[in-house]
């Protein structure tokens, strides 16, 4: 028999195939509409008792109709949210480090509205080391097959979210759990899978380290070490992934609903054994939307575009980026108007941040809702950082090795950093200069602040968001201890009150000055 377990992964709140640049645009390649298509045509192709459906979470937060859901404090705008994943029907489900992004009680009603079964092994109860949310694994039986699945998130949740966010929760080790569990579920199932929101820390083929050993990933110490496991169906890291390693079936669908993770294990119905395996990406694009969930969300739709026009100020000249790549690099309007208003609200020395989407336009005179959340779709805090002259030299080090220059001689960004390029900081009014030949933490040829030098031991008040304060992206010397401040507003206050207050005297002429 096959057995065929179906994964989606970070949809990020996109439910229809829209990513909102336009109002009333429904015709972009992604979307949980899309893949829900996907999965009843699998379905109908296996039979439902031969097919697991499963989610590794990232749903509540992320696109401008989740931002409008929060944003409305509606119980039944949150309900009708749950139900474009009820309609689904997923067998089971985790929680992602962004689903604890609005607080603990906005996640929690979630989940009450939610029918899908939750599996959050490593999510404890400080009372009483119980899974928090959920149970820590589940047994299935489809068609006569025992399938065990054991529910994991990253552990790192509580060094990106506030206190109050992750209060009364234990994070444990994903590998701690998953080893302990698999020993004793093994024996009862016949099939082992680990439904997992992280990655893998190095890569699959060479087991070469691809980031700090922190605890974010650890996909690839699971796979290692705990051979019972048959499939592992994970996310966070946003990768294309379906391979077969170590006897493990792997699977991760990307971002936004851009595809569905397909698994199919032909299973000796007999002995229970499996015979042999396949994994393969169907991609969203190829799929016409839900028309059951298209007409369930019309309304909800309908007041998310109304609410996405609303004005919110005006500008004397657009803020606007031509090119996401380039205004990395040579600087933008839009990436000078974050720096400055980051630097308004902290009065900080230095301000760092990075362009957080590579579909973003800036912003034309006429600002909306709707602009604010295309340029900055996540759901930060700005912080106010201290740190010496030597660990702010280390900082932006780090955010240079994301640089090569080809063969022409051109400044690029090197191609096993594409998909992180949310995580390429760049920094004002620092005066840095680098030679991108030179070895990475060593590219620094000119490093100043106001025409004076970064001294090793000066402190230095840096303003940044607190993602990467509390070591987001893998970036060194940042840590809660240095953290002199959280603002209470959320970037999407800041830029009302920045932009309204400060018309018409905002300044968008200068670039950063880095070469």
């Amino acid at each position: 028999m096959k057995l065929v377990f179906l994964h989606s992964s970070d949809i990020h709140g996109f439910i229809f195939p829209t990513d909102y640049q336009e109002k009333n645009s429904y015709a972009a390649p992604f979307g949980l509409s899309r893949l829900s298509s996907i999965i009843k045509q699998q379905r109908d192709k296996y039979g439902a008792e031969n097919v697991i459906v499963t989610d590794s979470g990232d749903c509540l937060q992320g696109s401008p109709l989740a931002a409008y859901v929060h944003e409305s404090n509606s119980d039944a705008n949150l309900k009708a949210f749950a139900d474009f994943y009820n309609l689904i029907e997923y067998d089971v489900r985790c929680l992602g480090n962004h689903d604890f992004n609005f607080g603990l009680s906005y996640l929690k009603k979630y989940l009450a509205y939610s029918k899908a079964t939750f599996l959050n092994s490593n999510l404890l109860a400080e009372k009483n080391d119980l899974p928090a949310f959920g149970q820590d694994y589940i047994i299935i039986n489809k068609n006569g097959i025992k399938v065990g699945i054991i529910g994991i998130t990253t552990q790192r949740v509580p060094f990106w979210e506030p206190a109050d966010h992750v209060a009364g929760l234990k994070f444990k080790s994903a590998f701690e759990q998953v080893k302990q569990i698999a020993a004793f579920l093994r024996p009862k199932v016949d099939v082992l899978a680990v439904l997992y929101h992280g990655g893998f820390e190095a890569d699959l083929h060479t087991g070469t380290r691809k980031e700090p050993q922190t605890g974010e990933n650890e996909g690839y110490r699971i796979l290692q070490e705990i051979p019972d496991i048959d499939v592992m169906l994970t996310g966070h890291q946003h990768r294309r992934l379906n391979i077969v390693d170590h006897e493990t079936a792997i699977v991760q669908p990307g971002y936004r609903g851009e595809s569905i993770g397909k698994i199919v294990l032909d299973i000796d119905q007999r002995s229970k054994e499996i015979k042999a395996i396949s994994t393969e990406l169907i991609d969203a694009q190829n799929y016409e939307s839900d028309c059951e969930i298209n007409a369930s969300s019309l309304s909800l739709e309908q007041k998310a575009q109304k609410w996405l026009d609303q004005p919110i100020a005006y500008l004397d000249e657009p803020a606007l980026i031509l090119n996401a790549d380039e205004a990395r690099i040579k600087g933008s309007p839009f990436i000078n108007l974050l720096q400055d208003m980051q630097l308004y609200f902290t009065k900080a020395d230095v301000s760092a941040t990075a362009l957080m989407s590579e579909t973003a336009q800036g912003f034309n005179k006429n600002v909306s809702m709707r602009d604010i959340l295309l340029n900055y779709p996540f759901a930060n805090q700005l912080c106010i950082v201290k740190v010496t002259g030597k660990e702010l030299r280390n900082i932006v080090e780090y955010s240079l090795k994301f640089l090569i220059k080809d063969k022409r001689g051109k400044i690029m960004f090197d191609p096993q950093y594409r998909n992180q390029l949310f995580n390429f900081d760049v920094f004002y009014p620092l005066n840095y200069e680098a030679d991108v030949l030179r070895p990475v933490g060593s590219r620094l040829t000119k490093f100043e602040l106001n025409g004076q030098p970064i001294l090793e031991q000066k402190k230095y008040r840096l303003a940044v968001n607190n993602y990467r304060a509390m070591g987001g992206g893998f970036y060194p010397d940042y840590n809660i201890n240095k953290i002199e401040k959280i603002l209470e507003k959320d970037y999407v206050e800041m830029f009302k009150e920045f932009l309204t207050k400060n018309h018409p005297k905002i300044n968008l002429s200068h670039n950063y000055s880095f070469k």
